[in-house]
């Protein structure tokens, strides 16, 4: 469930949007060019213009090589499963990595996962053993039920159901209860059976074979143990049950065995925070660490793992350190339901609230290597696709950091749905503003999509989403190549504050006896003059990077405006950035 957040005014913008804002109108009015400076101009002291860090797919796919081969070497084991060895070694190698950087500290976050432990399921009626299948959530017997008698709900419209209550009423305490599927939830029949007693449930599928992730919905550690059957052995019992009524004779009998145990299972996220960076100012990088126990899950998502491990090599190699703080976050038991990241948010919100919300934006990079991709970008301004979720104030500047940076190199992209079905869900529904790639999964590519970025329309775009073929060869090495620079731009965009150009510096004469050379006029007819002349790098015309899917980032746009250089020298973003500096507290809903 999405919080609802209250709008701010613009008099009460929280401090994260600020800044995000801020950031995001300095980069573009700056974007990736500058002008011109002497040779004998003053050293900055800090960028002057954003960079992708050099950050390539090259880097990336050496990391990515040591995931693979990590995750393959625990194939018998689940390979990168989040309670396996295989996890475990990958968490071991981004901790030795990390360190080796020398710019991040790197610990682990342990956090508990509740886990079942299932064993079989028997339904012994007259020396046949019929096998039953577990529903979740639903409680197990703490010890086998040794000739329980059988018993079944009154008939209701569309059968024995056990929808009503009163269908109960002739049921004896201590008996096992068979009841049809459909027309109500399973918790409702399973309630209802516990309200008189029942020893344990029996619920009868309704279509071939056994009932199918079936939850009876929150666990309820006082209900009645329950399991499924399939038609026809739930016929069986109900047959067994009707006769005994009919003969007006004893409940047939049941020995019944549910085999499971509710545990807590401890696990861990992976934090690396820079040590350089305000600490007051904190950008969180994510990616999900953990894959399925079906497949090496290379691309889902040892790729976003193996691109923050490059993004931190480039972060430490970097001339100027970062002035906001970077933290990598190495997420675990996202597989299973996003369970590292909403432990991780969920921690600050309880116990320190403070730290919170000095976190200014959230990235998200979750699968950046699909065989069929697209390059696609959290759809944070709803221009595609309308958010199922609540967007929080400033995800559409850090939307507009990827699009504008794919629209300055020609790199085509599309937007992905905001749809909080990632790691970056607890960032969201805690007001974070939040932003992402993604190359994507098991949505199949459109004749449109296929004209832009090649490959088979009609098909999955990732055709190896959860399964053993996810593997480092089917990796696309063209998409991450497209990703790679675009995570290390936003990472500086965010991160570093940019200075204005040094004014040149004249240079003193090394011998006062010899004079300086005459200036030459600069044209036909013109003075000479002793002042240096600048010169600048001509950019075409910026344009907004939507449309037309088919002509969506085509056009030849560059981030490169004159006019913001000119801007920029008159210090129109140090103004934006000390503006930004001020803080709020945020408001609450």
């Amino acid at each position: 469930m999405h919080k609802t957040h209250t709008t701010n005014t613009p008099s009460s913008l929280s401090s994260r949007r600020a800044r995000t804002l801020a950031v995001v109108t300095a980069v573009g009015l700056l974007g990736g060019g500058a002008l011109a400076q002497p040779a004998w101009a003053a050293v900055p002291e800090g960028p002057t213009e954003h960079t992708t860090l050099g950050l390539t797919g090259a880097q990336v796919m050496t990391h990515l090589a040591e995931l693979a081969e990590i995750s393959e070497s625990y194939a018998d084991e689940g390979y990168r499963t989040w309670n396996g060895p295989g996890y475990e070694a990958s968490a071991a190698y981004v901790e030795q990595a990390i360190e080796a950087t020398g710019a991040f500290t790197v610990e682990r976050q342990v956090f508990t996962v509740d886990d079942v432990i299932e064993g079989p399921v028997t339904v012994t009626v007259g020396g046949v053993a019929l096998v039953g299948g577990h529903m979740i959530n639903a409680e197990g017997t703490a010890e086998p039920l040794v000739g329980a008698p059988l018993a079944a709900p009154a008939e209701e419209e569309g059968g024995r159901l056990g929808c009503d209550p009163a269908s109960f009423t002739d049921i004896p305490a201590g008996s096992v209860v068979v009841v049809q599927r459909g027309v109500c939830a399973f918790g409702d029949k399973v309630a209802n059976a516990t309200a008189v007693d029942a020893a344990a449930v029996l619920i009868a599928n309704n279509a071939p074979g056994l009932v199918e992730n079936g939850t009876v919905g929150d666990r309820n550690t006082s209900s009645a143990p329950a399991a499924s059957l399939t038609p026809e052995d739930g016929a069986v019992l109900f047959d067994l049950i009707a006769a005994a009524q009919g003969a007006e004779q004893p409940a047939p009998t049941a020995d019944v065995v549910i085999e499971k145990e509710f545990v807590a299972v401890p696990t861990f996220n992976v934090i690396a925070e820079s040590i350089a960076g305000d600490p007051e100012d904190v950008v969180v990088i994510g990616a999900h660490l953990d894959g399925v126990d079906a497949g090496p899950g290379v691309n889902d998502n040892a790729s976003g793992s193996a691109a923050l491990l490059a993004l931190a090599d480039q972060v430490a190699a970097y001339e100027f350190p970062n002035d906001r703080k970077i933290r990598l976050a190495f997420w675990g038991a996202e597989e299973i339901g996003l369970l590292g990241s909403t432990h991780y948010v969920t921690d600050l919100a309880e116990n320190d609230p403070a730290a919170l919300e000095r976190i200014s934006a959230y990235l998200n990079y979750d699968m950046i290597g699909s065989d069929n991709y697209t390059v696609g970008v959290y759809d944070a301004d709803q221009s595609t696709f309308e958010a199922p979720v609540t967007v929080p104030e400033g995800s559409i500047a850090l939307e507009a950091i990827f699009t504008d940076f794919f629209d300055g190199v020609e790199q085509p992209w599309v937007d992905s749905e905001f749809s909080g079905r990632s790691d970056y869900q607890a960032f969201i529904e805690a007001g974070i503003p939040a932003g992402g790639l993604f190359s994507g999964a098991d949505t199949v590519k459109t004749e449109e999509e296929a004209a832009i970025f090649g490959g088979t329309a009609g098909e999955p775009l990732d055709s190896n989403y959860h399964r053993p073929t996810d593997t480092l060869e089917n990796v696309n090495r063209e998409s991450v190549d497209a990703f790679a620079p675009a995570i290390g731009w936003a990472a500086h965009v965010l991160a570093w504050e940019l200075v204005d150009a040094q004014p040149p510096v004249s240079p003193e004469p090394t011998d006062p006896a010899v004079p300086s050379p005459e200036p030459e006029p600069t044209g036909p007819g013109a003075e000479p003059t002793t002042e240096p002349v600048e010169t600048v790098t001509p950019a075409p015309a910026a344009g907004s990077g939507r449309g037309d899917l088919a002509t969506t980032g085509g056009s030849s746009v560059a981030p490169f405006a004159l006019a913001a250089g000119v801007l920029l020298m008159g210090g129109v973003v140090v103004s934006a950035f000390a503006a930004s500096r001020h803080r709020r507290t945020r408001s609450e809903s």
